[in-house]
């Protein structure tokens, strides 16, 4: 998994510096709850059910326009944060073993790369 930085965050770790010297203390966040994945799990079939009424999936989940897909991912980062929580602390393959659409992959791999 790739890490990502967001404030203090890299990943799932979160660093704080002390002093002159540039001195890092990383605290690791844990493993994700059940609670989180299934908040993720929510958040992706909702969003996806509205790619699905715009018109940019299909009804059996394939992506009919790819630029729309990547579009709605970017322009809305805030929009998906329960989803980009559950990637950062290694929840990825539970995510996408529920969520089996053509589209889910890409909106993950969009979502873990933000």
């Amino acid at each position: 998994m790739a890490d990502y930085v967001f404030g203090d965050k890299v990943g799932r770790d979160k660093y704080s510096q002390s002093g002159h010297h540039n001195t890092f203390t990383v605290t690791n966040s844990g493993e994700v709850s059940r609670a989180e994945v299934d908040a993720a799990v929510a958040e992706l079939r909702a969003f996806v059910a509205q790619l699905t009424r715009a018109g940019v999936v299909a009804p059996d989940g394939s992506v009919t326009d790819p630029g729309a897909v990547v579009a709605a991912v970017e322009s809305h980062p805030g929009r998906l944060k329960a989803l980009g929580g559950a990637i950062a602390g290694g929840a990825k393959d539970a995510v996408l073993s529920v969520v089996k659409d053509g589209v889910a992959a890409l909106i993950v791999a969009l979502v873990g790369r933000m």
